[in-house]
């Protein structure tokens, strides 16, 4: 009787659990994601260019059609180097990165739900991060397809935003990207809201990582 039911145990757990694109889990995401910084009276544009160790984050500001960043950063993920870049002046300066020191805040409650909903076609799993303390709750809609450059970036970003912070309380993140995050009060007052406009999966020519030569160092 025990084997039978350790068997139709197996059974429903191979049926049942979440399959996962075959593709996606053999190659890390490359692509570039266009997402809103939504605040009460004002919103900003930024795209992300992501490929293997390299993230190029650039800055549009509040122009959702320009083509031609103001500014942009680059991250060597491997390396942990920041470079911030001027392309109007054609300087770049390097930044010095402050040391991740990873924390256990009691004050973080993590909600993983079980709800979630299609957004821009992907599965989105609803989760919430609560800190009462802050007076403050973000949902996460995130959807996974090995984002693996999303929690190395937000570490050597090391940012002192909220939806960065409240992320990288959530246990098993890895692999995981937010395609909507929205920041409230504890008593449901806006505050700010990350939102994915489009994505996608794609090739990316190296050579969009490289600083041009013709650029010159700030600091020298």
């Amino acid at each position: 009787m025990k084997l039978l039911v350790i068997i139709l145990n197996i059974f429903f757990f191979v049926l049942f659990y979440p399959q996962r694109n075959k593709d996606i889990d053999e190659k890390s995401f490359e692509g570039t994601i266009f997402f809103s910084q939504e605040l009460m009276n004002d919103t900003f544009y930024y795209i992300y260019y992501v490929k293997n160790n390299f993230v190029k984050l650039e800055e549009l500001n509040r122009c959702i059609n320009c083509k031609i960043a103001n500014n942009y950063l680059l991250f060597d993920l491997k390396k942990e180097t920041i470079t911030a870049v001027n392309p109007t002046r054609k300087m770049y300066i390097n930044l010095v990165p402050k040391k991740y020191e990873e924390k256990k805040n009691k004050d973080f409650e993590v909600i993983k739900t079980g709800n979630y909903k299609k957004i821009l076609g992907y599965k989105c799993y609803q989760w919430r991060v609560r800190n009462k303390t802050e007076n403050t709750e973000i949902t996460y809609w995130v959807t996974y397809g090995n984002f693996d450059f999303f929690v190395n970036l937000l570490k050597l970003w090391n940012r002192s935003e909220k939806h960065a912070l409240y992320f990288l309380n959530i246990p098993d993140n890895e692999g995981y990207f937010p395609l909507l995050s929205d920041e409230k009060t504890i008593l449901r007052e806006q505050k700010m809201t990350l939102r994915v406009i489009d994505i996608q999966r794609k090739e990316l020519d190296s050579t969009i990582f490289i600083i041009p030569k013709e650029y010159k160092n700030y600091q020298e």
